[in-house]
């Protein structure tokens, strides 16, 4: 991120490096919150005003800060507010899963300004699927048009135990150390990990629902069921960065086996996956379904979004589907609702655009298994961010580790 800055060389350079710091500081303060005030950057980074003042005009001249004119006053002097220049830098974020890969770039007011793309990139074991991966993203640049040099990092949403600190894989890179470091060579450029549900959280906070609160659990229910935890305004991660394994509780009495080698995890009923396999099982069973038509009676085909579009269409059988997830789901939600007492509870991933079908089944679950003087006080949202909540937490992720170094 020091390329960024323009020195003087008329100080030394301990001066200088605390000026670096103090800039990222401002960059870092503008990126996650918008334009702000000089009064305000100073409020938030504590400094003086006048030394906010003077770092501001060395980013303009920079050209990575633009003045925007005059804000409101409550009395005196309207403050001057400031921004980020569009193309003052970039940001990537990845997201790699079991089913495929997303890459974007990220301009430095946050804006997705190449991407969403697509690629059949499969997470596995193999440390040369990130060759695979930074192969496409050079492609991604080129064909966008972006200053390579402008590109600051790169953040990864992986699936799997990480150790954030550490940069390590438990689940799929175990002997692999510090994959930071091998990532950087890989890529070019300082590159950072985290876990899916954990990316999404971090997104959700700074530029989606749970933005301003200060306790709340995020559930991502896409291919599996990971969760994400905000307590007192800050992302939980647990001892090693291993909490949130939501998904992993085993519920269901003699359920399905689980890929974690546990039976009858809630993984296993209200994933897109699992909601996949049981509206396959369920039409070889004999239940009559619009489902086997959408996919011309190849029921290998089937997946979470056929079984929504069924759904759509009036489908009983798919109806009845996601009121038994949302009936599960709701029944986990009610343990974390007892344990955790949070502001909001949002569901993120692909099982959340059935909203309509699990939402009043979650609500009665709910109701059902916890105390109601404690789930009352909890409000239960759904993700606004989309498909680009692991890519927008992975960039913004990742420009927040680099801006604090």
């Amino acid at each position: 991120m020091e390329k960024l800055f323009k020195t003087t060389g008329n100080q030394s350079q301990a001066v200088e490096l605390k000026k670096i710091a103090q800039k990222k500081q401002i960059l870092r303060s503008i990126y996650f919150n918008g334009p702000l005030s000089n009064s305000d950057l100073a409020r938030q980074i504590k400094l003086s005003t006048p030394k906010i003042n003077s770092l501001l005009l060395e980013l303009i001249e920079d050209q990575l800060v633009t003045e925007l004119g005059r804000g409101d006053s409550s009395g005196g002097r309207r403050p001057n507010i400031y921004g980020l220049i569009e193309n003052g830098f970039y940001v990537v974020g990845i997201t790699i899963n079991v089913a495929r890969t997303i890459i974007s770039i990220f301009n430095s007011c946050n804006q997705e300004v190449s991407g969403p793309h697509y690629f059949p990139i499969k997470m596995s074991s193999d440390i040369n699927i990130f060759n695979q991966v930074n192969a496409e993203l050079e492609k991604v640049i080129k064909d966008s048009n972006i200053d390579r040099e402008k590109i600051l990092v790169a953040g990864l949403e992986l699936p799997g135990l990480i150790n954030q600190k550490e940069g390590i894989n438990q689940t799929y890179f175990p002997e692999e150390k510090d994959l930071f470091s091998k990532l950087q060579k890989i890529f070019g450029i300082p590159v950072f990990i985290s876990h899916d549900a954990k990316l999404r959280t971090f997104a959700e906070q700074y530029f989606g629902l749970a933005k301003g609160k200060k306790n709340v659990l995020m559930l991502q229910a896409d291919w599996g069921l990971g969760l994400g935890i905000i307590i007192n305004g800050r992302l939980y991660t647990g001892k090693s960065g291993y909490s949130g394994e939501f998904g992993h509780l085993p519920l269901a009495d003699n359920g399905v086996l689980c890929v974690c080698g546990k039976q009858g995890c809630l993984e296993t009923i209200v994933s897109a996956n699992a909601i996949a396999r049981q509206a396959r099982e369920g039409i070889e069973q004999g239940h009559s379904s619009l489902i086997k038509e959408l996919v011309k009676d190849d029921l290998n085909k089937i997946d979470i979004s056929t079984v929504i579009q069924a759904a759509n269409s009036g489908d009983q059988f798919a109806i009845s589907l996601f009121s038994e997830v949302g009936k599960w789901l709701g029944r986990g939600m009610a343990y974390l609702i007892q344990i955790f007492n949070p502001e909001l509870i949002i569901i993120g991933g692909q099982v959340a655009v059935a909203s309509q079908f699990i939402l009043a089944p979650i609500q009665q679950a709910i109701h059902t298994f916890s105390n109601r003087d404690i789930s009352n006080e909890t409000q239960i949202l759904f993700s606004e961010l989309g498909t680009k909540a692991g890519t927008m937490g992975a960039a913004a992720y990742a420009l927040e580790r680099i801006s604090k170094k």
